[in-house]
């Protein structure tokens, strides 16, 4: 995943990382919410342990965004969403990429995403898109 980061395949051009847009994301689950949050938000210990979505980042991104800045701006060409970042922990993520899980309502991360299909496999491009992190 690593070396194939910065050359995931896109429908559009204008989806890729550029200088405004200078990073991947990637949206997906943890291990506490497995689903979207509907089911999994309702077990008290579940909830305890991952109340939040967080924006899981590499050290060194966040450092070159302010380091002091707790809460961040995640950018997209469609939308926005603010979240507390995570640099240290159980994700280890590679320079130039951050990832943000789906199980919280309060941050419609999908509302960042491409709603383009992928013309081999003809499933909907939900877990990629190039955005930028600010402080919020």
């Amino acid at each position: 995943l690593h070396k194939t980061v910065h050359s995931f395949p896109t429908r559009r051009s204008s989806d890729l990382p550029d200088a405004e847009y200078d990073m991947w994301m990637s949206t997906g689950r943890i291990l506490e919410h497995w689903y979207t949050g509907s089911m999994t938000r309702r077990v008290p210990e579940l909830y305890r342990a991952a109340p939040d979505a967080l924006v899981y980042m590499n050290p060194v991104d966040a450092e070159k965004r302010d380091s002091s800045a707790v809460m961040r701006e995640i950018v997209s060409r469609r939308g926005e969403i603010v979240c507390r970042i995570e640099t240290k922990g159980r994700n280890k993520l590679p320079e130039g990429m951050v990832f943000v899980p789906f199980f919280d309502a309060g941050r419609l991360v999908n509302k960042l995403v491409l709603d383009a299909t992928d013309p081999l496999s003809k499933e909907t491009d939900y877990k990629k898109v190039a955005v930028k992190v600010m402080k919020a």
